[in-house]
This record gives C-alpha cells, sequence and structure tokens, in this order.
C-alpha cells in the first residue's frame, strides 16, 4: 500500500491516478474523502486528531504542504508502522542557504528528519512549478497586464505531470533510492515569455510590467502567499540572474512520454486564465 498526502493537490491527484493505473494499492490521505473524485478502489482518508492510517503502508509520498505543522508526527508514526521508503516532495532551494530563503531552510531541515528515520528515501528537489503562475490570474483577468519583478530572470517552469511521474518511479522502482535530483521543465524561460504563451492560449495579449521587488512581494501577499514564502520566491528568481539554471527535465518512463514544456502546461490550464 502507497500512502500518498496531498492527494487531491496538483501533483498528488496526477501520483493517485497513475499508481492505481499501475495497478498499485493507494490510501490516499485528504482534508475532504467525499469530494475527492479519485478513481474507484482508492482507499480515502483523512487524518483523524494528528493520527495517521498508516497499517499495511509499504511507502510514503509526503508533500510536507499537505500536512503542515504535523510533518513529525506523521514520520514518527510511519516508523512506528513499519514503513519501509518515503519519497519527499522537496524544492530545489535547498541548494541556497541565503537566510531569507525559507522555502529551502524549511525543506533543508525536513531532508536531514528524513535522512534520521532510517528509511529508504528519495527527494524531488523541485524547481519553480509552472502552476505557480496561477498568482498571476486575478490580474490577467483584470487588465491583461502581470506584474513582476527581475523578469530578465530565466526559469525552467515544471508541469505537475512530470513530478507525478518522478514520484511515481521513486515509489515503485529503486531507480532514484537515496538520490536527489532537481527537477525542471525542459525550457528556459523569462516572465515576459511566460506571459506570451499564456496570452497565445487564451487568445489575448497578456502585457508585463516589471515591479520592484517591495511591490511584487506586496501583490504576491494580497493572493494569499504567505509572506516568507513570497520572499523565498522572489530570491529565486533573483538568484537565477548570477546562478543560471541548467534545465533537467525527467527521463521519460516509455517511448511515448516527453518532458512537458510550460506551453502545454498552459494549454492544460488556460481555462484557469480566461
Amino acid at each position: 500500500m502507497h500512502f500518498i498526502t496531498g492527494a487531491t493537490g496538483n501533483v498528488g491527484r496526477q501520483l493517485v491516478e497513475r499508481l492505481h493505473a499501475r495497478g498499485a494499492g493507494v490510501r490516499a490521505l485528504t482534508r475532504n474523502p467525499a469530494a475527492a473524485a479519485l478513481p474507484a478502489g482508492v482507499d480515502i482518508v483523512a487524518a483523524r486528531d494528528g493520527s495517521f492510517p498508516l497499517d499495511g503502508v509499504c511507502a510514503v509520498f509526503l508533500n510536507p504542504a499537505a500536512v503542515h505543522d504535523t510533518v513529525d508526527t506523521l514520520l514518527g508514526q510511519a516508523i512506528d508502522a513499519g514503513v519501509r521508503r518515503i519519497v519527499l516532495l522537496s524544492s530545489s532551494s535547498v541548494l541556497d542557504d541565503h537566510p531569507v530563503n525559507h522555502t529551502g531552510i524549511t525543506h533543508r531541515a525536513l531532508e536531514d528528519r528524513i535522512r534520521r528515520t532510517g528509511m529508504e528515501w528519495t527527494f524531488l528537489r523541485a524547481g519553480m512549478f509552472a502552476a505557480n503562475t496561477r498568482q498571476w490570474v486575478a490580474s490577467i483577468r483584470a487588465s491583461d497586464t502581470i506584474r513582476a519583478a527581475h523578469t530578465a530572470a530565466r526559469i525552467a517552469p515544471i508541469h505537475e505531470a512530470d513530478l507525478a511521474a518522478a514520484a511515481t518511479r521513486a515509489l515503485l522502482t529503486d531507480s532514484l533510492l537515496g538520490t536527489a535530483p532537481v527537477l525542471t521543465g525542459p525550457d528556459l524561460l523569462t516572465q515576459t515569455d511566460q506571459a506570451e504563451l499564456i496570452g497565445a492560449a487564451i487568445g489575448a495579449t497578456v502585457h508585463l510590467e516589471q515591479v520592484d521587488p517591495d511591490i511584487a512581494r506586496k501583490l504576491m501577499v494580497a493572493q494569499k502567499i504567505p509572506p516568507n514564502v513570497a520572499e523565498s520566491l522572489l530570491r529565486y528568481y533573483e538568484r537565477t540572474l548570477t546562478h543560471p539554471i541548467q534545465p533537467t527535465p525527467i527521463s521519460p518512463e516509455t517511448a511515448d512520454e516527453h518532458p512537458r514544456s510550460f506551453r502545454e502546461w498552459v494549454h492544460d490550464h488556460a481555462a484557469d486564465f480566461r
């Protein structure tokens, strides 16, 4: 049995569907099991009073954002339940030890805690999620304009389907065991490039306005992004100006698969921006 946290989120839902399609047993953790809409045969559960249903579980997919301040409780219960393997959705920000990089600091500490558990582990160090561009939805709908800082920074946004593919491999095979791959999309893009691709997908001209980082921070917080996360995102863009990203997309599992581009992600999610 594979225990998937954040099972109805961007990565989790696709991971559950992939595992289920391969005949693997799946127990899916979600806040609202009644509304999960996951495949028939998936064991859909909620954590109750800090207790996780880990009986019979051989491996855990851990999305820290899905369990928040109960991560240590989950790890302790996983050890007690005899869970053999843990796959962590980590962040490439762990490679930057700047003190304002909250995301990197917290994920690096979590990686260290998992190493000490004695369980088998894989850390999927994700680069910038393509889904982060949803923070621009309100601005695009209101004025066909994106306001952002560090617009010359070139990043390689990753499609959540590629992260789900990597997690599937890490859970079902030993090919990523004991590794911490940095995973990105296949193409380097500026925010201007991203704006143009979003515009093409929705049939509109989307303008990009560069703003001071302080203004960008306020705009992100207004979109309910926690201040420390907003600071980490701005730091990520700023760092790429001096430490260019080298794209490291996941290798396809089958001959008919390929790393998914940001253009494909926008096509998949164009309705979000209309």
